[in-house]
């Protein structure tokens, strides 16, 4: 795993939008993984900016996302797929049908996981974008006795719930499950890219990159894959620089202006 050190969030999204720059010009069909929330949002402003201003062409790409709350529709202003589309899509021109997200108003939810099993087997990423959660869930894969391998319905943490609620308004109308790829959706991408921001995440970041390999913690499985590059911010880092530094500076990537 390749490790770089941002010294912010501004540093964070603009390096991790070089990174899936170079992704596009290198095959301007490649399929992208996308994920949502905050740690993605400064990046896929950036990847805006770039369209608008540099030309950067987004026509030939095809999104993946990882998951969807179960009981919002596509058009609700808290779905996943609304926010790809508000933040993402539309502004890069990059039409919806040419976009998959998991149908989380699906009727039967297991048929909805069965399917998009299907279609992500099919299609798998050229490069997945991942955010690391607080419990230190990829996707919507909470810790565990195992590290799932399909698309299934998932509960969420309590601390997941709860770092949700401020894009609702309140802990009590966040949806509790979700429909998500699994483990092994995501360690057949490619190339990995993996977004990791604030102190807020400084503990599960030690654990995560210092600790044992763990469906407990399941982002640390992610240093199995051949090609992950994580970008981490100098705030997510405090726990790692306090207890391990010499680890620090033997591993980490840190870019000088």
């Amino acid at each position: 795993m390749k490790l770089i050190v941002a010294k912010d969030y501004t540093e964070l999204s603009r390096m991790a939008a070089d990174l899936v720059e170079n992704q596009i010009l290198l095959k301007p069909d490649s399929r992208l993984g996308t994920v949502t929330g905050g740690s993605p949002a400064g990046m896929y402003l950036e990847l805006v900016r770039r369209h608008r201003e540099e030309m950067l062409d987004f026509s030939e790409v095809f999104v993946v996302n990882t998951d969807e709350y179960a009981g919002l529709s596509g058009d609700h202003p808290q779905s996943y797929r609304y926010y790809l589309e508000q933040r993402f899509l539309e502004p890069c021109g990059i039409p919806g049908e040419r976009a998959a997200v998991p149908r989380g108003d699906a009727e039967d939810l297991e048929q909805e996981c069965r399917r998009y099993e299907a279609f992500c087997r099919k299609h798998p990423a050229d490069l997945q974008i991942l955010g690391m959660g607080h419990t230190g869930h990829i996707g919507f894969n909470e810790p565990e006795d195992h590290f799932p391998e399909e698309s299934h319905v998932v509960s969420l943490a309590p601390e997941t719930v709860a770092a949700n609620a401020e894009y609702f308004g309140s802990r009590e109308q966040v949806p509790t499950k979700a429909v998500t790829v699994g483990i092994g959706t995501i360690m057949r991408a490619k190339k990995i890219l993996l977004l990791v921001s604030g102190r807020s995440k400084a503990e599960i970041t030690y654990r995560f990159l210092c600790g044992k390999i763990t469906p407990q913690v399941p982002a640390t499985i992610l240093r199995l894959h051949p090609h992950v590059t994580a970008v981490i911010d100098e705030d997510a880092l405090f726990a790692v620089r306090e207890r391990e530094p010499e680890w620090l500076r033997i591993r980490a990537d840190i870019r000088k202006e």
